[in-house]
């Protein structure tokens, strides 16, 4: 039977379930994807000794370029073999719906991947974790997006888990230590207290492998260590539930005194920025109003006004709202010094 299958050999060379041992053996034509995680040499002889089907090991490029795989799976029984849950990648999503558009049978067999490992490992609940975040090593050295994601998630006190990047071609990736300087540094430029040395984390290294290592601390002690050998990623726990706190106590040999969640220390951005704003408006405000007297009485009226419906907003939760009034009243004030009226005093 003609059909393109990706199946998922899970964490480690014994992870592969025995579907997926049976869709291998089946297999006319049998690919081993090999560019996210380091090469485990047993792999391949494990998966060829219990299939009896020789496995061509290929690299990212092949895969996105697809096109020989589709050509061989309109008359061939394809396998695509795979590290973890062979769906977890947006480039295996978007092969599958090439195949189908073409009219190819394709079927998925699912296996274990670091999204569910890292909270079955970590003693997390998987439902609290929110978005994921990749690090590569392009963008370890200014992680906005990683910084944005983080802050959000920790605003909601969900977990947040960070994959680090590995290049089985260069042998290069993104350390713990790497990513949590990364982090230090991505705080220091933009001061919304998301992150500090003393944030709680959790470091899972090599999950699913006999040389698993699995570690706990503040960023300030972890960012100091050798974690070893890629894959690696790190775990930011946002409002942890007590089970929660005794299952890392336990699980990471930790005092429970020591574990806690990050999400209480994290103030959101207009709890940050509408203060400061309002300050500077009030005091532009009274440098107008000693300057002009009496004159542009309702202008200057409506500026107190939105700046007072800005700190009403924020300290009802409505961010936006403060953010625009606060926004208003600035305009207000910049528009009698655009009108040549009054020089402002910012």
């Amino acid at each position: 039977m003609a059909r393109l299958s990706f199946v998922g050999l899970g964490l480690g060379p014994t992870g592969t379930s025995l579907e997926g041992l049976d869709e291998i053996r089946r297999s006319d034509v049998a690919y081993l994807e090999y560019y996210t995680a380091p090469h485990e040499p047993e792999l391949i002889g494990r998966l060829q000794g219990a299939t009896g089907r020789a496995l061509e090991v290929v690299d990212r490029a092949f895969v996105e370029d697809g096109s020989r795989i589709l050509s061989e799976a309109e008359k061939k029984n394809v396998v695509l073999a795979v590290l973890g849950d062979p769906m977890i990648a947006t480039t295996h999503d978007e092969l599958r719906a090439r195949a189908i558009r073409r009219s190819i049978e394709t079927r998925v067999i699912h296996a274990a991947t670091i999204a569910s490992a890292a909270a079955s490992e970590s003693g997390l609940h998987y439902y609290k974790f929110s978005r994921t975040v990749t690090i590569t090593r392009e963008s370890v050295g200014k992680l906005t997006q990683a910084y944005r994601i983080l802050h959000e998630n920790l605003l909601e006190g969900a977990h947040t888990l960070l994959l680090l990047e590995y290049d089985v071609v260069s042998g290069e990736g993104v350390s713990p230590t790497d990513a949590m300087q990364g982090l230090l540094l991505a705080e220091a430029s933009y001061k919304r207290g998301v992150v500090s040395e003393g944030t709680f984390a959790l470091v899972l290294s090599r999950i699913g492998r006999k040389d698993a290592l699995l570690a706990a601390g503040r960023i300030a002690e972890l960012s100091r260590r050798d974690f070893g050998t890629a894959p690696h990623c790190v775990v930011i726990p946002g409002k942890l539930h007590f089970t929660e706190l005794d299952a890392v106590a336990a699980i990471f040999a930790v005092k429970q005194s020591d574990v806690r969640g990050n999400s209480d220390a994290v103030v959101r951005t207009a709890q940050t920025l509408v203060p400061r704003y309002v300050a500077k408006t009030r005091k532009a405000l009274g440098s107008v109003r000693e300057k002009t007297q009496s004159q542009y009485g309702s202008v200057l009226e409506n500026v107190e006004l939105y700046t007072k419906d800005a700190e009403r907003f924020l300290a009802d939760g409505e961010d936006e709202m403060a953010m625009l009034s606060v926004g208003y009243a600035e305009g207000l004030l910049d528009s009698l010094s655009f009108a040549g009226l009054v020089k402002i005093d910012w």
